[in-house]
């Protein structure tokens, strides 16, 4: 009878159900929500102009006429540039964000106010801590790379079929050059383990910003400077690339003289000339003309060169933050 009246054992509970995230990851989500969809809201701004604007291109045409012989662009022409200038713009701009928010919000403030702490007593290893939030950082800024630069390579191949649409802008151009390859990838990992590295030795937020911020841009105007040679260059005397090639970018250009010496345009200039002097067959002692420089097919070596350099950089920084934040707290 009182086996009977024995209450049956309570089921056990459920264990919960598993997400995508978990642990330090899951808490690095929760505490960047802000800057999450703040990211995600610019993102798809930037590529719904380029898509709204080539749309109305589409159904409105380029370029009207204006009398005989005359074409101007239409308004929808105005936009589509304004579009396309927008996203090269974020997309060469985005590394120096991804470096502020990597080295001030996402790590430097957590090790400035002891935030880390918390984490670090729940299992979770100063390295581990570390990396989880680099990982985060770089998987969502590199796809919204990838995004801004195809949607940047689309509105260019546009421009690319109607001359009024395009700013004259050529791919060698420190503007839209970063924006339209590989290097656009190569720059998000640089800031990501720049601002690591600025974070972990700084240990303050603001500070930590400038610093990350300036190292990123002195490299990306560094390599904007040292770029042109980076890959060997064509050289040729007499009319030019202009002609037979498409978008050639000039590296040197100037005069060969009787003797076989060079001199560049620049350099009649600075001997007090103009650059008429320098011409071939007046009284100077030129011959012809002479062009170093760069075919469009030259795009992709240059871009994967300095892509592999950015990203050897880009580990030796993450090699050093590991050491460091390793070394200040076990």
């Amino acid at each position: 009878m009182s086996a009977l009246l024995e209450r049956p054992p309570a089921p056990a509970p459920a264990p919960p159900a598993r997400t995508g995230l978990r642990g330090p990851a899951w808490v690095a989500v929760r505490q960047h929500r802000p800057a999450l969809w703040t990211a995600l809201l610019l993102a798809v701004l930037s590529v719904g102009c380029v898509v709204a604007a080539r749309v109305w291109l589409g159904s409105a045409g380029a370029v009207v006429s204006c009398g005989k012989g005359c074409t101007q662009g239409t308004a929808a022409s105005g936009w589509f540039r304004w579009a396309e200038n927008y996203v090269g713009g974020a997309t060469v701009l985005l590394p120096l964000l991804v470096a502020a928010f990597t080295a001030g919000p996402l790590i430097a403030r957590e090790l400035q106010t002891g935030m880390y702490r918390l984490a670090w007593t729940q299992s979770v290893s100063p390295a581990r801590w570390l990396a989880v939030r680099l990982v985060g950082v770089a998987a969502i800024a590199t796809a919204g790379a990838v995004l801004l630069a195809a949607t940047f390579r689309w509105s260019r191949s546009r421009s690319q079929e109607d001359p009024l649409l395009s700013m004259a802008r050529s791919w060698s151009d420190r503007e839209v050059y970063p924006a339209l390859g590989v290097t656009a990838v190569g720059y998000i990992l640089l800031a990501v383990a720049v601002g690591a590295l600025a974070a972990v030795i700084v240990r303050r937020t603001l500070l930590a910003m400038a610093v990350g911020v300036a190292a990123t841009g002195g490299v990306s105007l560094f390599f904007a400077w040292v770029r042109p040679y980076l890959w060997p260059v064509v050289k040729t005397e007499g009319a030019g690339p202009f002609g037979a090639l498409s978008d050639p970018s000039i590296v040197r250009e100037g005069v060969v003289l009787a003797d076989g010496s060079r001199m560049t345009y620049q350099q009649c200039l600075d001997m007090g000339f103009s650059k008429s002097p320098c011409e071939p067959g007046t009284a100077s002692t030129a011959v012809t003309h002479f062009y170093e420089y760069h075919p469009a097919s030259h795009f992709w070596p240059l871009q994967l060169v300095e892509t592999g350099m950015i990203l050897a950089l880009a580990a030796a920084c993450v090699f050093a933050a590991f050491k460091v934040l390793g070394r200040r707290h076990g």
